[in-house]
């Protein structure tokens, strides 16, 4: 048996903008009301063995679609690539690659339908590769909202201003975060994981679980988005981090201006890259979390970082009614929009009573 419960993991993270939510709301009443649309980091050169798709979708997943293309296109799944997974319940655009040497490939146009459209085909040199996103666009309608309207404006000046802790939320444990529990259960039993996609989703799901703790903990002592002594920061839009042992003047200008964010540990064999206060607070989650931090080293996964804080780009609430709301923003790559959201209200997918 898991050694602790892990269903109410998000629900138990700490608000960084107030102890308890301005209100409650419903989220993805249809898939209208839940928009994202993505922009590669790069622009395809127009030739190449890898054909390019965007496509709008409505009611699937990144992984259904994928299946599709492939056997549309008579290849292997593993030819057809993407950059980042997608929500089901929502209306979303986002590129795809399906490698096809000195091939012209099938009429793409083919699988249009009212859930799947192809929006522009082009080609390139190399497939699509996860991560490749400059940035998500999201539009997002909260409806049946019971807020207190005051404390909603303050929050989204201040999530506009400060940006919100870089949560992992729901979408990467798996319903319930039942990918924690089951992980903790297989690691626990010594029983070596054959299945690659399965194993891979485990230890994604438990250092995600780790950098959480991390995080969570920075919010309590409200430093997700200060420097502490001995920490490694991020430069924006990027995976390159640095390590200062004592916090200068210009880093602390730095993060003020949100050039560079305090970073946590995605956990893994590798160099530690922080020292003093920052190290121990993170020592101290890998210590209680033995069972996890074994299975990472054991399974080789590589040690990286991950910034504390995400800034939304363009943020925005508009009141559409009395008891609607609509917001916009751009995120980074691998942040999610529901960290956002979630520190303005509680969302939920559910009509309120």
């Amino acid at each position: 048996m898991p050694s602790i419960n892990y269903e109410r993991h998000v629900d138990e993270l700490p608000y960084a903008h107030g102890g308890i939510a301005a209100g409650v709301g419903v989220i993805k009443e249809s898939p209208d009301d839940f928009i994202v649309n993505e922009t590669l980091s790069f622009e395809p050169s127009g030739e190449g063995e890898h054909v390019f798709l965007y496509i709008k979708k409505t009611g699937l997943n990144t992984d259904e679609v994928a299946k599709i293309l492939a056997v549309h296109a008579d290849v292997p799944r593993r030819s057809v690539s993407y950059a980042g997974m997608k929500d089901r319940t929502a209306v979303t655009k986002q590129w795809f690659s399906v490698q096809l040497p000195g091939k012209k490939g099938p009429d793409w146009h083919l699988l249009d339908n009212d859930a799947f459209k192809i929006e522009h085909i082009t080609r390139h040199l190399k497939k699509l590769k996860r991560g490749a996103i400059k940035f998500n666009e999201f539009k997002i309608i909260l409806s049946q909202l019971d807020v207190d309207t005051e404390l909603v404006k303050q929050r989204a000046e201040r999530i506009k201003m400060q940006g919100v802790p870089n949560y992992f939320m729901e979408q990467r444990f798996g319903y319930k975060c039942q990918n924690l529990s089951r992980a903790e259960e297989l690691f626990a039993s010594g029983k070596k994981i054959k299945n690659r996609k399965l194993r891979g989703l485990f230890l994604s799901s438990v250092r995600s679980f780790l950098f959480n703790k991390v995080l969570a903990q920075r919010v309590k002592q409200e430093t997700w988005n200060k420097a502490e002594t001995g920490d490694a920061f991020m430069l924006d839009g990027t995976r390159q981090f640095f390590h200062e042992d004592v916090v200068s003047s210009d880093c602390v200008e730095r993060l003020d201006e949100h050039d560079i964010h305090p970073s946590g540990p995605l956990f893994g064999s590798g160099e530690e890259s922080v020292s003093k206060d920052a190290y121990e607070i993170e020592q101290a989650v890998f210590t209680n979390n033995p069972i996890f931090c074994e299975a990472l080293m054991k399974y080789k996964v590589e040690f990286s970082r991950r910034a504390l804080r995400v800034v939304p780009h363009d943020f925005m609430l508009q009141w559409l009614t009395n008891d609607k709301i609509e917001l916009t923003f751009k995120l980074q790559s691998g942040s999610y929009a529901t960290a956002v959201v979630r520190e303005l209200l509680r969302a939920t997918t559910s009509r309120l009573g």
